[in-house]
């Protein structure tokens, strides 16, 4: 069967799901049975049995602390030894030798400063786990925004937990740089709540990703596969078009030209064996001169996918030959790099493109500055929503880099990225991963299925480059010799729901009855 996809709901949007769950006649009492048997289950699974053990279940006052309660009398039946300690009822005081803590005091809907007593509970938490303890969290470790994984206040108290059991989806807070790192280990239990529609984001998987994977036909031949056009080099920067035009073709595009200025073409015929090169008109600064446009839309002609951007330069010529080339081309174009910031300050001309053409666009937070207008932090604040939003303005696939790296479809399709490590951080990654990306295309994927697939192939490429070298020591061109690898593991991954866990965490539907969902 198909593996379940991981959505991630707002508070707000689960507040909705929650309201139609029980106005369709599921009770309350029921959703809270079914996460308190779920986390009873995630707990034996991530930690071992718990016969024997010593559990304090701190709760609060709401439905959060009602589904500690419910954890309390799962686990004492399993021989836990537990107590519940309500934080409305006094001090939270919890024994030196608490082998488990269950956080059950704020669910999704907390706002504002922690109350006196709920902050002294989080600080018992934080000394118990100190000693030892393992803390679980219910849906997200209390004193953090579910929105933003930020603490509630500014420099507020909050629980750290070792495992977070986030109930029916995913929350902001699961995914996010500022909040993930404190949930721990997550699982998501299944309660049979459903969003009320399809705007949610989804989480990249491995099984999901495969089923979009290009498949080639017995009697497959190079053209057969699709043609990758990559137009970009200037002195000082031939990495980045080496880079790219070997990822193009590891993702399995049957062939890739190499279009750069003249004087470099020698420099990059030595440097790649497999790809082609291809010399074009150049400017004084040894960048790609305007005069190239007309040679390079002629060819694109022929090709699947027009990758435009790699090593291009700043240059104002080759500024000028990407913002002619994305005007007037009529293959799919994948632009990235230099080619973004030609547009820089003038994002709006993205759209500006012959009629049907297709643009996947892939900016880290500085280029989407620079075409958008916003600062850094309102991107970073908005990285969920922000990309559909610019995707349906530019009316082109938007893959916002960085931690998660998201993309998005001009129809608000969304997907929230799994896969990748602090070892991406260095020089030459992206080029990868816009070559994976026109590989993709090349092959005949929607833009955005082709968007989605790369930048989780991507980051699993550089989790297995990860595993061999450390994050220090990692370049992307151990990202590039890892996609075999990558691509091999996902081929096997179709039958499997096991998801690529985040960065820190791991990510596990779990069923009501301790089950995987197969």
């Amino acid at each position: 069967m198909t593996a379940p996809r991981l959505l991630v709901l707002t508070a707000a949007r689960m507040r909705a799901a929650d309201a139609a769950a029980t106005a369709a006649g599921t009770p309350v009492a029921t959703l809270m049975e079914r996460a308190g048997a779920g986390t009873a289950q995630a707990i034996e699974r991530h930690f071992g049995r718990v016969h024997g053990w010593r559990v304090a279940v701190v709760a609060g006052k709401g439905n959060n602390g009602g589904d500690g309660r419910v954890v309390a009398r799962l686990l004492t039946a399993r021989g836990a030894r537990v107590t519940v300690h309500a934080v409305e009822e006094g001090a939270v005081e919890l024994a030196p030798e608490i082998d488990l803590v269950v956080d059950a005091m704020l669910g999704t809907g907390s706002r504002g400063a922690l109350a006196p007593p709920y902050a002294a509970a989080v600080a018992a938490i934080a000394t118990a786990r100190a000693r030892g303890a393992h803390v679980v969290a219910l849906d997200l470790p209390s004193g953090l925004d579910a929105d933003t994984g930020c603490p509630l206040v500014d420099g507020g108290p909050f629980v750290r937990a070792d495992l977070t059991v986030a109930f029916a989806h995913l929350k902001p807070v699961h995914v996010l740089v500022a909040g993930r790192a404190q949930c721990g280990a997550i699982a998501v239990v299944d309660i049979g709540v459903e969003p009320v529609d399809d705007l949610d984001p989804e989480l990249s998987s491995d099984a999901a990703i495969a089923g979009l994977l290009p498949e080639r036909a017995a009697d497959a031949h190079k053209s057969a596969c699709g043609r990758v056009l990559l137009i970009g080099g200037s002195v000082g920067l031939t990495g980045a078009v080496v880079l790219a035009s070997t990822a193009a073709l590891r993702a399995g595009a049957g062939l890739v030209t190499a279009g750069v200025p003249t004087s470099l073409n020698d420099v990059l015929e030595a440097a790649m064996i497999e790809p082609m090169t291809w010399p074009l008109p150049e400017s004084p600064e040894r960048a790609l001169s305007e005069a190239a446009a007309p040679m390079v839309l002629a060819r694109a002609e022929q090709s699947q996918v027009l990758a435009l951007g790699p090593g291009l330069s700043r240059s104002p010529e080759a500024a000028a030959l990407a913002r002619h080339v994305v005007a007037a081309a009529h293959a799919p174009i994948v632009l990235d790099a230099d080619g973004l910031n030609a547009f820089a300050g003038h994002g709006d001309a993205l759209a500006e493109r012959a009629a049907g053409v297709a643009l996947v666009i892939t900016p880290h937070v500085g280029e989407m500055a620079r075409l958008s207008g916003l600062d850094a932090a309102t991107i970073e604040r908005e990285r969920l929503t922000l990309p559909a939003q610019m995707a349906k303005r530019w009316n082109a696939v938007v893959v916002l880099k960085g931690v998660p790296t998201v993309t998005a479809a001009p129809d608000g399709r969304t997907t929230v990225n799994a896969t990748g490590n602090p070892g991406l951080a260095t020089a030459g990654t992206g080029d990868v991963l816009t070559g994976v990306l026109a590989g993709f295309v090349a092959q005949g994927l929607s833009p955005y299925d082709a968007a989605r697939a790369a930048v989780h192939v991507h980051g699993l490429a550089a989790d297995i480059a990860h595993a061999r070298v450390g994050t220090l020591a990692l370049v992307a061109g151990d990202v590039t010799a890892a996609l075999p690898q990558a691509l091999c593991r996902l081929q096997t991954a179709g039958s499997r729901s096991d998801l690529t866990p985040l960065p820190q965490t791991r990510i596990a539907p779990v069923l009501p009855d301790g089950s995987r969902s197969e």
